[in-house]
């Protein structure tokens, strides 16, 4: 193997993950020179396989944090399942032996990490929220380097590469996907799109929101359609609802959510990582409301780097979070040259995400 990705338990840390191995063959790397390590409780079990990349999944898991029996159970089964997931994640680098490991973070990645440090295989930390996770934290002290998607990172031996994103958000040519899926959406000349979306899982306040949209929408004249991704656990409407004008078309998920973000007037989302990295990538005009409960309030942050440069607005969450998102989409759609304005700048800042200097930092490292 030439590198090992590791990390996941959660489409936060696994779809990063799979970016990295995406960059890395697209910079030369055989696709059977790269391998990847997660968690066999992880999202990643049924995400990464059907990709065709080398996949081993082991038994570590994360600290539960509520107060039941189950999870009291499974955090007296911790020590014994890192220990077990240290010790395979040892003897797969015996056996491959890697030119680099990279790890993305979250507690999948803490077994293969330590086997790394342990061979004295370089290892790489990859952060691309700007408040790093705790496991990144850590891992970074012994890591040849930090790859960041963001300037001022404390961690040590920082190098900004912009935040890993897939292949298939690299490829889009944004002012021709938008003109193509307007066309397969059946929207008419004039009319706007608005796309809200609450990550992998969904939200249930900006879902909440949605009818303030519409509401505020109809009212102002504006004519648009609301394309609602609900999350699976929230999808339990009907597939079209229209309010007064405003037609908002419901889907659980949306494997083609990125075309979307690109076709879209505007965007309504939270602030993870991806998102805000696929947001700036592709120039989409967003309005994030940051999830308050993530840790260390990164997705405040996050969408921060953006905000605070023009390339995005930020409503944070409270009880009139509806209201404000509302008004917020009513003035971008009526005020064409701040959209543009917002999409530009986004652009321009998502550029480092374009630049493959990840890949070339890997690289790099693997090669000392």
């Amino acid at each position: 193997m030439y590198a090992v990705v590791t990390g996941g338990g959660t489409s936060g840390h696994v779809i990063p993950a799979v970016s990295i191995l995406e960059a890395l063959e697209a910079s030369g790397i055989p696709r059977d020179d790269l391998a990847y390590v997660g968690a066999s409780r992880g999202v990643e079990t049924g995400f990464v396989p059907p990709l065709g990349y080398r996949c081993e999944f082991l038994p570590v898991s994360g600290l539960q944090r509520s107060f039941s029996w189950r999870s009291l159970m499974m955090n007296l089964a911790l020590p014994s399942r890192l220990l077990r997931s240290t010790l395979r994640a040892r003897a797969l680098l015996k056996e491959w032996q890697p030119a680099v490991v990279v790890s993305v973070g979250g507690y999948a990645s803490e077994p293969t990490a330590r086997a790394a440090v342990s061979a004295g295989v370089p290892l790489v930390c990859v952060s691309y929220d700007r408040s790093p996770g705790l496991a990144t934290r850590r891992q970074s002290r012994d890591a040849a380097v930090c790859a960041v998607a963001f300037e001022g990172s404390q961690l040590p031996r920082a190098v900004v590469t912009g935040a890993p994103v897939r292949s298939r958000v690299l490829a889009i040519d944004p002012p021709s996907v938008r003109e193509a899926v307007r066309r397969e959406m059946g929207l008419a000349d004039g009319t706007h799109l608005v796309t809200v979306v609450g990550g992998s899982l969904g939200s249930a306040v900006l879902n909440d929101a949605v009818p303030a949209i519409a509401e505020a929408l109809d009212a102002a004249g504006i004519s648009a359609v609301i394309h609602h991704v609900t999350g699976p656990r929230y999808f339990d409407a009907p597939d079209r609802r229209r309010t007064g004008g405003v037609e908002t078309r419901l889907v659980p998920n949306d494997p083609e959510l990125p075309r979307v973000l690109a076709a879209a007037d505007v965007v309504v989302s939270r602030a993870g990582a991806s998102t805000v990295a696929e947001v700036a990538t592709l120039g989409a005009v967003c309005i994030f409301v940051p999830w308050p409960g993530a840790a260390d309030d990164h997705q405040t942050a996050n969408a921060r780097w953006l905000s605070d440069e023009g390339g995005a607005l930020l409503v944070p969450e409270s009880a009139s979070t509806g209201t404000e998102v509302a008004a917020e989409t009513v003035r971008l759609c009526r005020d064409r040259v701040l959209r543009d304005a917002v999409s530009a700048r986004a652009r321009e800042l998502g550029a480092v995400n374009r630049s493959g200097l990840l890949a070339d930092v890997i690289r790099n490292a693997a090669s000392r």
